[in-house]
């Protein structure tokens, strides 16, 4: 009966989606999802149970990025930060078996981090949560194990130590290999993390891919957008625009600055179409990527 319902329901293009539904008492239910060609496991409060289960391709444009920068780098190394349960690892590496480094704070993301990316090879896995100075934090930590959000809180007894991506890189000897990628999701602190990483990007002049979300960056007064104005003084000169569900919007030059205030202020969780966006840069030494990377997701119309 659901089947036929369904069926109806799609002719006149409506469908029905089950989604997951944060719940604290899914929370030590441990779910399995089908992510690329591998099985991860997650919290059953994990919202991305859902996301890869009605939308399989779902972070797919990470993978076709990782390939893209392996034609010119095949000794690529890929930094994700707040690697969460591993979901975005088994995305690339269903495309191309290539070394992560993963960093990942949060204690129950980083159990599931561990027992999934078992099945792996080449996996570095760091403990840490990142700002953009080593120091001592107080916070509130919200959405715990599913989607880890700090907020920093001078009245929370939650303290947290930070380094900065920089230090956790140094520390470990892995600034010498190719890190070419540097993917960053940590829920409004992005834009933060990416203060602390200039090293590294002065260094190694990696693609640069991260969400930029500014609900969360509200929440916690980070101002994201002068961050990201300020990487064309490093050899960023275009940014380019993803929805929050990954597909390709446009590309934009830095010095647009008014265009992309707009396009900065339109994006909203409760008022707008557009949650959030995913944003990607490529330094100027590697505009060959970038056109090649970009032909392939754009697909204009005929």
């Amino acid at each position: 009966m659901r089947k036929l319902i369904r069926n109806l329901l799609n002719k006149v293009g409506y469908d029905i989606i089950k989604v997951n539904v944060h719940s604290d008492s899914k929370a030590k239910i441990t779910k399995t999802a089908k992510v690329g060609k591998f099985l991860i496991d997650m919290p059953g409060n994990n919202p991305q149970i859902s996301t890869y289960k009605y939308e399989p391709d779902a972070n797919s444009q990470l993978a076709r990025l990782a390939v893209c920068i392996a034609s010119k780098y095949p000794s690529l190394t890929i930094l994700d930060i707040g690697a969460n349960v591993g979901d975005t690892i088994a995305v690339i590496k269903t495309a191309l078996d290539i070394p992560v480094i993963g960093v990942e704070g949060d204690d129950i993301s980083y159990r599931f981090l561990e027992k999934n990316t078992r099945q792996f090879n080449n996996i570095t896995l760091i403990k840490q949560f990142l700002g953009e100075k080593k120091q001592s934090m107080r916070v509130a930590l919200e959405k715990g194990g599913w989607n880890t959000t700090l907020v920093p809180s001078e009245t929370s007894d939650q303290e947290l130590s930070l380094q900065t991506l920089d230090e956790v890189l140094n520390e470990r000897g892995l600034m010498n290999h190719t890190l070419k990628l540097l993917k960053i999701d940590t829920e409004g602190f992005d834009t933060i993390i990416l203060r602390g990483s200039f090293g590294l990007i002065e260094q190694q002049k990696p693609v640069i891919y991260f969400e930029y979300n500014k609900s969360n960056m509200d929440a916690i007064r980070e101002d994201g957008l002068s961050t990201l104005l300020s990487l064309e003084k490093a050899g960023y000169h275009t940014i380019v625009f993803f929805d929050n569900r990954g597909r390709y919007m446009f590309s934009l030059p830095m010095h647009q600055r008014e265009l992309i205030q707009q396009v900065h202020d339109y994006a909203d969780e409760k008022n707008s179409e557009i949650a959030y966006y995913d944003v990607c840069l490529f330094h100027d030494e590697d505009k060959d990527i970038e056109a090649l990377f970009v032909k392939g997701e754009y697909t204009p119309s005929r």
